[in-house]
């Protein structure tokens, strides 16, 4: 730096040493304004691609000239070149009823299952030209620095920064309903779609839109190639015999009334007439309202079936078996039964509903409140809000499980905290320090040594338990 000596030297605010900004800089105070504009015209929204399914009219014509449909149509044009419009016509409205009843079903599953955009948040929180902006989560871009807390849903794919351990529900990509555990530097990754149950943090963006691994995930089952299922195999087989069958006969009867006497238009009609007879009119629109009422059954269940087929592939499967506890279910938990020294407690509640009724000892009760405002401690961004009548959990459900029974047991309100030892996998447990001492919640074969007196009942309780 240049100092004047003479003594009219410049007044005007002193210029910092570096007019470059440094990468701590940039961390520190995030992109700019005009960064931002710049990198989100180049790149484009933050928005997951979703892959463009059929035209409506494509998919109707599918429903319209699959190997049966064609069959019909052409039964229904001989019908009328065999002088029986009644007939024709009759089919032909069989064919159009079922291509559009098979259409709408179709048409409703692909709507729904193209729904991969909202798996987003609306909205993120960013940090730009050093102070923090929400925004849309659509104008995040690489470099953004994102400023995360518990119950947040990631818009993109980023890499840890500063902040202690987090713990991130990645249920949404690998089906697993535990929570991972990530720090800043390596396996620092929180990607696009999963959200934060424990912790705070803030990180940069990696990826967005379609080069994050949600987008992978989506493209890969997207463009996955599905084999006719059974049902549909058959049926074709079912149609190409019953076709032959009607071609052999008709000619046969043609030939026979011939040679019999019989005029050629008169033996034409006639054999025409018994090819139609023995195409299976009816056959086409029992299997779709079948499939079709199966499938609306399984929606009722929140179930989605794209393609009818599938239902006949479903029930024909006779055992299910799976370990995916937490993503079958709702992956959410309550506790329902405590062991204390004085007794066992019943807790029946509805949802994560702050009421509910505590059966059991007074002092095994009063027990109940005491540990579970302990562990309640222990977490302190897991929670239950209420949003549109509602409870909704956020953060990590054991957690949030304890401090909902905290609120039932009426525990009594925690003084600050003075200190706060993440759970740790090494040590099996968590810990805070407040006024009214040390509160560890953690695995029975990692607290219990801790345990001041005998510890006997304890462990027989949970040896009972784990049973």
């Amino acid at each position: 730096m240049t100092v004047p000596t003479d003594e009219t030297h410049d007044t005007a605010a002193p210029q910092p040493l570096v007019s470059n900004p440094t990468p701590v800089d940039r961390l520190a105070h995030g992109l700019t304004s005009a960064e931002a504009r710049e990198r989100l015209a180049t790149n484009g929204p933050n928005q997951l691609p979703v892959a463009r399914g059929p035209h409506p009219l494509a998919l109707l014509a599918r429903q319209m000239i699959g190997f049966f449909a064609v069959m019909l149509w052409v039964a229904a044009g001989l019908a009328w070149l065999a002088q029986m419009p009644a007939l024709a016509v009759a089919i032909a409205v069989v064919v159009l009823l079922n291509g559009g009843f098979a259409f709408a079903q179709e048409y409703r599953a692909d709507r729904a299952s193209q729904r991969l955009r909202e798996l987003l948040p609306a909205h993120a929180t960013v940090r730009r030209d050093g102070r923090a902006h929400v925004v849309d989560a659509s104008a995040l871009v690489v470099g953004d620095l994102l400023l995360l807390e518990a119950g947040d849903r990631i818009s993109a794919d980023l890499r840890l920064l500063l902040g202690p351990a987090v713990s991130v529900d990645e249920s949404m990509l690998t089906g697993e309903s535990a929570a991972r555990s990530a720090e800043a530097g390596d396996e620092g990754a929180l990607f696009a779609g999963t959200y934060l149950v424990e912790g705070h943090a803030e990180a940069i963006v990696v990826a967005v839109a379609g080069a994050t691994r949600l987008a992978g995930i989506a493209a890969v089952t997207q463009g996955a190639v599905r084999p006719a299922s059974p049902l549909a195999v058959q049926l074709h087989r079912v149609v190409r015999v019953i076709a032959l069958i009607a071609i052999i006969v008709g000619v046969v009867f043609f030939v026979t009334s011939l040679l019999l006497g019989e005029p050629m238009s008169d033996a034409y009609l006639f054999a025409i007439g018994v090819t139609v007879a023995l195409v299976p009119e009816g056959l086409l629109p029992t299997v779709t309202l079948s499939l079709s009422q199966a499938a609306q059954r399984m929606a009722g269940r929140h179930a989605l079936v794209r393609r009818l087929e599938a239902v006949e592939t479903l029930g024909s499967t006779t055992f299910i078996c799976t370990d995916k506890t937490g993503t079958l279910t709702r992956n959410q938990m309550s506790v329902v039964r405590c062991w204390t020294p004085n007794g066992v407690v019943l807790v029946a509640g509805d949802g994560y509903a702050p009421t509910a009724s505590l059966t059991g000892p007074q002092a095994a009760v009063s027990d109940v409140a005491a540990a579970a405002g302990s562990a309640a401690r222990c977490s302190p961004d897991a929670r239950a809000n209420l949003v549109d009548g509602a409870w909704v959990p956020v953060g990590d459900p054991m957690d949030v499980a304890l401090h909902v029974l905290a609120a039932r047991s009426g525990a009594a309100a925690a003084p600050p905290v003075q200190a706060r030892y993440p759970f740790d996998p090494r040590r099996r447990r968590s810990s805070v320090v407040d006024a009214d001492g040390v509160h560890v919640v953690g695995a029975p074969d990692s607290v219990l040594p801790l345990c001041v007196g005998t510890t006997t009942p304890a462990q027989a309780a949970v040896e009972e338990m784990a049973a």
